[in-house]
């Protein structure tokens, strides 16, 4: 950097050693801070040849971030000028990079979790949960959360911009990643969500429609269709409950995302919750049998991937299913409905 003078260069280098210190404690946000402001504060000025090795550690810390917008901006310019070598004549950032969040917005969702809790912000049946409210905790880790979303979004490796429908949308980082990336995002989450996960939503500005998604029932119609359909950390399937979807049930689901729901050539990403009964995994003759039966888990077994972000990805409980491979294994008749109930203690499906 010896084309600035001392104090800018001492600048940047505290900057940068303090967005990687965040990086490391899993603070994204600071991040993201220190990142813009050497952006907006320098780069937008003059970029010289030595600053090379700045902008390749800002490439990595704002991917880290989700925020593959500035990502592509800095990747153009080292792409145009061969890595700084050419071209850098009054080489700058045409405009300012943009927080992924304000700081307004970040200190009013850090206090959502003093929210008074409701019926439906409890979780009666998980063990030390009884009496606090349970979505609470996004409030209170912001920071993991957004990371985990932003590997999420990172996952799905998209690379023109798309419609997507992220199902049980929850407090909406994954829709809010995804919009300021440039894609358009519809959400959909039950009407009678904690008011923890409504307040988040209203101030993440996320587009989020009320439905309750139902076994053998259509879901909610859009006037246009999507090139991606995502749901994490899925509840909808009755997962804690008797009444868990069987293969039958998801070929419903599935036959309807196909037929009224995703564009041609679009996919649909699938993250079970793999433990049922108060967080106790279901084994199966010793065999750990995520989505609760042997048929689901023959059913789905093509299509596990293993997925960052995700809870237990290491042990494939998301499902990526295109288009055109939803009607291939909807239309196959190997496997014939069962059901399961956590409630029969007898079943060797066992508690």
């Amino acid at each position: 950097m010896k084309n600035r003078d001392a104090r800018t260069i001492t600048e940047i280098q505290s900057h940068m050693a303090k967005a990687k210190s965040s990086v490391n404690v899993g603070m994204p946000f600071a991040v993201d801070e220190y990142c813009c402001l050497v952006c907006n504060a320098y780069f937008t000025i003059k970029i010289f040849p030595d600053d090379l090795p700045v902008i390749e550690d800002m490439i990595q810390f704002f991917r880290h971030l989700a925020s593959f917008n500035n990502v592509a901006t800095l990747q153009k310019i080292l792409s145009d000028t061969d890595n700084l070598t050419k071209n850098v004549q009054d080489l700058h950032l045409p405009n300012d990079f943009q927080p992924v969040l304000q700081d307004e917005v970040k200190n009013k969702l850090r206090t959502l979790y003093k929210l008074k809790a409701t019926k439906d912000s409890r979780v009666h049946n998980l063990e030390g949960e009884e009496y606090d409210n349970f979505y609470a905790k996004y409030s209170r880790d912001l920071d993991s959360n957004w990371i985990r979303n932003s590997q999420r979004f990172a996952s799905l490796n998209l690379i023109k911009k798309s419609r997507i429908l992220d199902i049980g949308s929850g407090f909406g980082f994954f829709s809010k990643i995804a919009t300021f990336n440039g894609h358009e995002v519809d959400s959909l989450d039950i009407p009678n969500a904690s008011p923890i996960l409504k307040a988040g939503a209203e101030l993440l500005n996320i587009k989020l429609h009320e439905f309750t998604v139902r076994k053998n029932t259509p879901l909610l119609k859009f006037k246009h269709k999507f090139d991606v359909v995502t749901a994490f950390q899925i509840f909808f399937n009755e997962h804690t409950k008797k009444d868990l979807w069987n293969v039958d049930d998801w070929k419903y689901f599935l036959m309807d995302i196909h037929d009224n729901i995703l564009a041609d050539g679009g996919s649909i990403v699938l993250a079970f919750n793999m433990e049922h009964n108060n967080l106790i995994p279901i084994e199966v003759d010793g065999e750990v049998i995520p989505l609760g039966t042997k048929a689901l888990e023959e059913f789905f077994n093509p299509f596990f991937i293993a997925l960052l972000g995700m809870h237990r990805s290491n042990n494939k409980v998301t499902a990526v299913l295109t288009k055109a491979n939803i009607k291939m294994a909807c239309q196959s008749q190997v496997f014939k409905k069962q059901s399961y109930s956590i409630d029969i203690k007898a079943s060797k499906y066992g508690a």
